[in-house]
């Protein structure tokens, strides 16, 4: 193995594993919210990788879940008064309304009723794997209660806008990048995998993917 299982390696597993239809990449990357659609049962998964220092249970970590440009979409939010001298809950409910509006969209554009976030976490070595799986929801902005991080350093107002339930980090949003992420925790119940790395020669990959190139295409145009 060369590298580890992430991007489009973790995808094609995924599908492989649920036997499901994978689309070329080579054809362009959908805006949509789901990386994976199982048709059959309307089932929809947004799919992650993730490097972790620590992969025990009941750790939590932040992941990236859209690009939030709140403040250029303040008209169609309805919201055209809203700016960064905004109210932190006139930003918060921005926010959630914007994310609520794409899962709703991409499970109307994708044929999905079941919503789920499948997200592959790593180790350092690249020889430890954990799989959570989450249920992917809409979120009820009147639960969430909202405050501008401060830095530790300089007690100043940091950059991150912080949405919280019942003290507890559940949202990120930074006003620079407009990056939203999301905090997760690893539940017991993921699934665990531990594998050996071997690393291939240069000669022995480029003959393995001639070789699949060949078998899949059934002629002699790929001769390693």
């Amino acid at each position: 193995m060369i590298g580890s299982i992430e991007d489009y390696s973790w995808e094609a597993i995924f599908h492989y594993i649920k036997n499901i239809p994978l689309s070329d990449p080579a054809l362009g990357r959908s805006k949509l919210l789901y990386d994976a659609v199982d048709s059959k049962t309307a089932s929809g998964w947004s799919l992650k990788s993730l490097q972790m220092n620590s992969l025990t249970t009941d750790n939590t970590f932040l992941f990236v879940i859209q690009r939030a440009d709140i403040i250029k979409k303040a008209i169609q939010l309805g919201v055209p008064s809203l700016n960064l001298q905004s109210s932190p809950v006139q930003l918060g409910t921005a926010i959630i309304q914007h994310w609520n509006e794409k899962i709703h969209s991409s499970q109307t554009a994708q044929n999905v009723i079941n919503s789920y976030e499948g997200i592959l976490l790593k180790n350092r070595e690249g020889n430890e794997y954990v799989y959570c799986e989450y249920p992917l929801n809409p979120l009820d902005p009147n639960v969430f209660s909202w405050a501008w991080a401060i830095d530790k350093k300089t007690g100043e107002v940091g950059a991150g806008l912080q949405g919280s339930i019942a003290g507890k980090t559940q949202l990120v949003w930074y006003k620079n990048q407009k990056q939203l992420f999301r905090s997760r925790t690893i539940p017991a119940a993921a699934i665990r995998l531990k594998i050996e790395r071997t690393r291939l020669t240069i000669d022995r990959y480029v003959e393995t993917i001639f070789a699949a190139l060949q078998t899949q295409t059934n002629t002699q145009d790929f001769v390693p």
